[in-house]
């Protein structure tokens, strides 16, 4: 994901999964406590210092547990 399309969907107010999420924050309530805490934490590194890193991996993990929860 590209610099611009992370700051676009931290400004947005929809999570990835279809929720309302708060602006500046990456995921909905939901989500973001669904993942382990060392990956919520790291979703608080700056973009450029390891955040794209910290959001693709808990972007791919919320993926599979969605994959897995539809019928």
């Amino acid at each position: 994901m590209t610099t611009y399309a992370l700051l676009r969907e931290l400004r947005g107010v929809w999570c990835r999964c279809g929720t309302k999420k708060i602006t500046r924050n990456t995921f909905c309530n939901k989500c973001y406590w669904s993942l382990p805490e060392p990956m919520r934490r790291a979703l608080y590194r700056h973009i450029g210092e390891g955040y794209e890193e910290a959001y693709a991996a808990a972007a791919e993990l919320l993926d599979q547990a969605a994959r897995h929860a539809s019928p």
